[in-house]
């Protein structure tokens, strides 16, 4: 499995067929994008734990694709580096 991080940290990651996006989120995060985009976006469990989303390629936008990843990688990034880009 592709796996996308910063600072280390585990953001997203891609499965071997390359057609859907794995996005890890908080709790509240994952219950809106769930209801906001239910064609596209399912809840993601790692064993017994809920982390993200699991986003369908075929069915999400672009503009879809680049919130989540924004906000994933928001989630993880180090707060020095976050501080940087809000200047």
């Amino acid at each position: 499995m592709a796996s996308f991080r910063v600072a280390g940290k585990i953001f997203a990651t891609v499965p071997p067929e390359g057609d859907r996006v794995h996005v890890f989120l908080d709790d509240d995060e994952i219950d809106a994008y769930c209801a906001e985009f239910p064609a596209a976006v399912e809840e993601l469990w790692w064993g017994t734990k809920r982390r993200g989303c699991r986003v369908a390629l075929s069915r999400a936008t672009t503009a879809l694709l680049r919130e989540l990843l924004t906000e994933s990688w928001r989630r993880k990034a180090p707060r020095k580096l976050l501080a940087g880009l809000d200047e």
